[in-house]
């Protein structure tokens, strides 16, 4: 399991938009895919969510992965 801690609470990463489509000419809408972060940690087993959160532009900054037994405080802390 991949955990994630983010310096923002209450972040959240769009992985592909909501949109609308047209089903037999009625408009639906699509739902979108978004990784959110509670209490500024994310926690997943999907491999396309890592990818996604270490290939973004806040991973290294903003956001950082937790390694073994660290807390996300404590990886908050040293980052700032």
């Amino acid at each position: 399991m991949a955990k994630f801690s983010s310096r923002c609470p209450n972040q959240v990463l769009c992985m592909s938009p909501s949109r609308n489509t047209i089903v037999d000419g009625i408009l639906v809408p699509v739902p979108g895919t978004h990784i959110r972060f509670e209490n500024g940690e994310y926690d997943t087993n999907e491999k396309k969510e890592v990818d996604f959160i270490r290939k973004h532009r806040l991973f290294g900054s903003s956001i950082v992965e937790v390694k073994g037994g660290e807390g996300a405080a404590q990886t908050q802390e040293q980052t700032e």
